[in-house]
């Protein structure tokens, strides 16, 4: 009898400490050292788009369409760089608390590596204005715009 009370014990205990996992889990990116780099994934929507966006801490980026097979590059003002790493370094993501289905979504994969760190995290349109990452995502789908026209 006692080892029903026992493992009664020990599973109130588990779950009690499971609890704080359950609650939001906030996620910052690598701090930018010298060398690093910013991707971002665009794809979905009615039109099936996939684009991509590489910028790398010299300010270089390339961009591709690969719907319409287009390919850009070029070079971050300083401006725009010091925005790009003040965006990364001020961002804090959130997962979504309820994974949402939308069928016709854009959805964002960002990925942020520097100083051996990798960060990747996934948003779509319903979730990315409470992400955390929706000022990135605006810089970065802005650039790919512009690159693209």
């Amino acid at each position: 009898m006692w080892k029903y009370g026992l493992i009664l014990i020990l599973a109130a205990a588990l779950l009690a400490g499971c609890k704080g996992l359950s609650q939001e889990i906030a996620y910052t990116p690598p701090a930018l050292a010298e060398e690093w780099t910013v991707n971002m994934t665009q794809s979905g929507g009615i039109m099936g788009m996939l684009r991509t966006i590489e910028v790398k801490s010299d300010g270089n980026f390339t961009v591709i369409d690969q719907r319409v097979q287009k390919t850009a590059t070029g070079k971050l003002t300083e401006q725009e760089l010091t925005e790009l790493a003040e965006l990364v370094k001020n961002m804090e993501f959130a997962p979504p608390k309820i994974p949402a289905t939308c069928a016709d979504c854009f959805v964002f994969d960002v990925e942020i590596q520097s100083g051996g760190r990798k960060m990747v995290v996934k948003a779509d349109d319903t979730s990315l204005p409470n992400s955390g990452m929706e000022s990135l995502v605006d810089f970065l789908r802005e650039i790919m715009d512009s690159a693209l026209k």
